[in-house]
């Protein structure tokens, strides 16, 4: 499906400097979607899923690979979780996963998982740290991340261009992390923890903008109100407190990037959201996330 172009002429700037990133970067693909006050301001697809002949054009179907922005994901699921079980945040992860040995996890709370703190890889098979928060989330709910977040929040979304991918298809664009720097896409379990979830450019803005919203769609409450609760008592009360939950917050806006140069940032004070996607990216990210970030602000600031 072939989107038409939604453009705000107060956006233009964030167009072009995504237009000279995707040049900089080596990009074959690029979008960009501002959401503000629940409406679509802008919405813009340039590029290919790959720069070899034949590649499919960039369309609002095209998903690509959100890499860390992953991370969101099984943080809110974690939250969920957490929050739902009336466990502290400062309980031992030990004292519920007791399948995995007390020795591999150490002292490791539930805080240290929400705030990416501490040991990354537990244990002689480097278990990473999203997969220890995927058995928390087996453990006390029975659902592993994936199907949590299907059922509680894709599902009544009617979300169905994100997903993590167990089997290539035509919509996925193609990236270039790979160590070759060949373009592939990637395929992993569909559980939830790994480095293959997919979203087309209009679902990873609702996924903000549920955040933004802080859980709620059109006033059903899809998140419980106590995740945000909690959100707000880690960013006061944790001492390393720029990123909880998969998200870096800053005094402006918080926001999530992917290493592919995926991005997702939130501006509270104008109740907007905005999406960048790229399928390859540069060392300096965080230049350029911070330089998106302002650009965008800016533009909000002078359309208000």
């Amino acid at each position: 499906m072939k989107a038409p172009a939604r453009t705000d002429n107060k956006f233009s700037s964030l167009i072009s400097y995504t237009v000279e990133a995707k040049e900089k970067f080596g990009s074959s693909a690029a979008s960009i979607l501002i959401i503000q006050d629940n409406k679509v301001l802008t919405e813009w697809y340039s590029g290919t899923h790959h720069l070899k002949n034949g590649s499919l054009v960039v369309t609002a179907d095209s998903m690509f690979n959100l890499y860390s922005l992953r991370k969101t994901y099984v943080g809110l699921a974690t939250a969920i979780a957490v929050v739902e079980s009336k466990l502290s945040v400062d309980c031992k992860v030990s004292d519920v996963l007791t399948q995995m040995p007390e020795y591999e996890l150490g002292n490791t709370t539930i805080r240290d998982l929400a705030t990416k703190s501490g040991t990354k890889y537990f244990g002689p098979h480097r278990v990473e740290r999203e997969e220890v928060a995927s058995e928390l989330i087996k453990e006390l709910t029975g659902y592993n991340i994936a199907q949590l977040i299907t059922d509680r929040i894709f599902k009544p979304m009617k979300l169905t261009g994100t997903e993590w991918v167990s089997v290539p298809n035509e919509k996925l664009v193609c990236d270039f992390q790979a160590a070759d720097g060949y373009a592939s896409v990637r395929v992993e379990s569909n559980e939830g923890h790994e480095r293959n979830l997919y979203s087309s450019t209009r679902e990873l803005a609702q996924w903000g903008n549920l955040h933004l919203n802080r859980g709620l769609l059109n006033q059903n409450e899809l998140v419980p109100a106590d995740v945000f609760i909690l959100i707000d008592q880690l960013r006061m009360d944790t001492e390393d407190k720029n990123r909880i939950f998969g998200w870096y917050y800053q005094d402006k806006c918080y926001y999530a990037s992917g290493a592919a140069g995926c991005h997702c940032v939130i501006v509270p004070e104008f109740n907007a959201v905005g999406v960048r996607m790229l399928n390859k990216y540069t060392e300096n990210y965080t230049e350029d996330q911070n330089s998106f970030n302002e650009i965008f602000y800016d533009c909000l600031q002078a359309r208000s």
